[in-house]
């Protein structure tokens, strides 16, 4: 009898807990799948976003957030260092085969990589201005900047949904995906990271608190967006690498990001 109840215990176990594991196995299935859809879609909604100054140019990532081409990245890129001002002069670029884009662009650059035979890359250039609420360029005093791409309008912009339309919120351990292009500063170069970040804490920075998220970055993915289920939660703003004197970068450490939320920007929108 003893014996009869012990194996009925064990088969419930054993039962529920293949039930569990392959609930997870199609919840991990399901977010890659997302994933992929997004990192294969043609135009992408995540952009290049370019900065010019006298002599030089800030290049940092973006992600369309509205089908008119409202973009949202962090604002410390339209500071150049150099110039000792803020850029007024904006670029925003689409890497892919520019197919379905809204015409108006100012620029196509096309590119050939020796890792590839008789293959061309592309990326098309619009120009973008800045919106500034109450006459400033950063969010609510946040490291987030938000841009119109200019445009003849007879298409659509591809864009990615927020999260939520409220403030949302953000528990310790989360999974996180930053979306970044590898290589923002050389022109068409397709390779596209959608890579997972962990909540591991908070940081307070002179643009306000911001979560720090534990994972890979490249030098250049401050503005990439950050998606939760495949929908924008936050926007990185800035990198803290691993310790590593005269190795050269590790790209492999913290980000902060700024968390956002679609009522946060309407009446930059409307």
């Amino acid at each position: 009898m003893i014996f009869n109840q012990r194996l009925k215990s064990f088969y419930f176990g054993f039962l529920g807990w293949n039930v569990c594991f392959f609930t997870l196995a199609k919840n991990v299935s399901d977010e890659l799948s997302k994933l992929q859809s997004l990192a294969s879609m043609e135009p992408k909604p995540f952009v290049v976003v370019e900065g010019s100054g006298k002599k030089i140019k800030n290049r940092g990532q973006g992600v369309v957030v509205s089908e008119e081409g409202h973009v949202l990245s962090a604002a410390h890129i339209a500071w150049i260092g150099e110039d000792g001002n803020y850029s007024e002069n904006f670029r925003i670029s689409f890497r892919g085969k520019g197919e379905n884009l809204p015409r108006g662009e100012v620029h196509r650059h096309t590119t050939t990589f020796s890792d590839r035979e008789n293959v061309s890359f592309k990326e098309n250039y619009y120009r973008a201005k800045i919106l500034k609420l109450n006459g400033m360029r950063f969010l609510g005093g946040r490291d987030l900047a938000l841009f119109k791409i200019q445009s003849n309008m007879a298409k659509s912009f591809p864009f990615v949904d927020f999260h939520s339309l409220n403030k949302p919120k953000v528990k310790k351990g989360e999974i996180f995906y930053l979306c970044h292009y590898n290589f923002p500063h050389k022109a068409a170069n397709p390779l596209f990271l959608i890579n997972p970040v962990t909540v591991v804490g908070v940081a307070k920075t002179t643009t306000g608190l911001q979560y720090l998220a534990e994972g890979y970055y490249r030098v250049g993915s401050s503005g990439g967006a950050i998606l939760k289920n495949g929908k924008l939660i936050g926007i990185q703003s800035s990198a803290y690498t691993v310790n590593a004197r005269e190795v050269g970068e590790i790209p492999l450490g913290l980000i902060s990001f700024h968390l956002v939320w679609k009522d946060q920007i309407k009446d930059l929108v409307e």
